[in-house]
């Protein structure tokens, strides 16, 4: 396990493109922190992004390093025809290789995305969708659009263009305390270290610009040029790392954990996960772990942000890859337990395995009971390691 993955709680998303296509640049970029890859059908061959699938995950296997694939849809920027006309070959395309998200382009309506997840659904289809923000219409309607959602893309640089470039700070930050309030996951895009497509080092304001949006509550950083067509794909990840880790030593962990108070839900779920992140403060514990079939009770503990990693335990492959997304979240695989002594089991075992604890440290557990259930987190517990 790559030990600054477990240190670090924001993501980072990286286009693929021609500079970080080889499978020895790809390696890297994953060793260097990438937790998910970008493909833009914007540009390029299905059967080139088909070949880069495969690429990632075989890479990914081989290092052990769970990473999510993100589909960005293109979409006309003036619509025309229905939703399967517009998006449905890109569907079918993301469902035949199993990707973990797609994003949609262009959209300005919660309607679209409704219409999005019902053809998906005649498919037969589960993948989140993420819509980007990147026209004004698009921006008056986050809050539906946050309700019909999975998550959102801050798109700067097209946003910048509808809005003007004066109000998009504002607009960045509105869009993550949105989405942080709701729970779903919020990615800040474009021109982030735009300096390193051709330096080595980024510029002060691009450092500073890393550091605001991971302290706005981001999910997410992506990275876009820098990785798909720089001269320093790797280095830009590892730049944005120490960037991160930096800016994280700031978080106010404490205050988002009783800032979040008031978007408490009346639900068992919400309140055992809110319980777990209270808990794992106080009694100073070196990680929760969070027993999840469908990946929900890790994202509800991400919703809280608690300054202790959360380590999500699930036997599905696909779920691992969901939560390369949630902030705060590192996803792993094991065997799903079937009674309430294999759960304290694993957990020890896991936190041992990582190194996140010795023994005698405590950690906090939450899970449901009955085991194997989603959606019926109930349980939690500090034990000793």
């Amino acid at each position: 396990m790559n030990p600054a993955k477990m240190k670090r709680h924001v993501k980072i998303v990286c286009t693929l493109g021609p500079a970080s296509s080889s499978p020895e640049v790809i390696e890297m970029m994953l060793q260097g922190g990438m937790d998910i890859a970008r493909l833009n059908l914007a540009h390029g061959s299905l059967e080139e992004h088909s070949q880069l699938i495969s690429r990632v995950r075989l890479i990914s296997q081989k290092l052990k390093l769970p990473t999510g694939i993100l589909l960005d849809l293109p979409g006309p920027k003036k619509r025309v025809g229905d939703v399967k006309a517009v998006f449905g070959e890109h569907l079918e395309f993301a469902d035949s290789h199993q990707v973990d998200f797609i994003a949609l382009s262009f959209i300005s309506s919660a309607q679209q995305v409704r219409e999005v997840k019902a053809l998906l659904k005649k498919m037969n289809v589960d993948i989140p969708v993420i819509v980007k923000i990147e026209q004004v219409q698009a921006l008056e309607q986050s809050d539906a659009l946050l309700g019909a959602d999975d998550g959102i893309m801050v798109a700067r640089g097209d946003l910048a263009l509808d809005i003007s470039i004066e109000k998009v700070p504002l607009a960045q930050k509105q869009l993550i305390k949105e989405a942080n309030r709701r729970g779903k996951s919020v990615i800040t895009a474009t021109q982030m270290l735009e300096s390193m497509v051709r330096s080595a080092t980024p510029t002060r304001a691009e450092a500073t610009d890393v550091a605001n949006a991971i302290l706005d509550g981001s999910d997410a950083l992506m990275l876009s040029e820098e990785t798909a067509i720089g001269n320093y794909p790797v280095e830009a990840i590892e730049m944005m790392v120490r960037i991160a880790l930096e800016a994280e030593t700031a978080f106010p962990y404490e205050r988002m954990l009783r800032e979040r108070w008031q978007d408490i839900l009346p639900e068992v779920n919400d309140a055992t996960a809110r319980a777990a992140c209270q808990i794992a403060h106080q009694v100073q514990a070196r990680a929760i772990i969070a027993f999840t079939t469908g990946g929900t009770t890790a994202l509800r503990l991400s919703k809280y942000r608690p300054q202790h990693l959360i380590l999500a335990v699930t036997p599905s492959a696909a779920v691992v890859r969901y939560l390369s997304l949630a902030w705060g979240v590192l996803p792993v695989r094991k065997p799903e337990p079937v009674s309430l002594e294999e759960v304290f089991r694993l957990a020890r075992e896991v936190v041992l395995e990582t190194g996140i604890a010795r023994k005698g440290d405590l950690m906090v557990i939450t899970a449901g009971l009955p085991l194997s259930v989603p959606g019926s987190t109930n349980l939690v517990k500090v034990h000793s390691v």
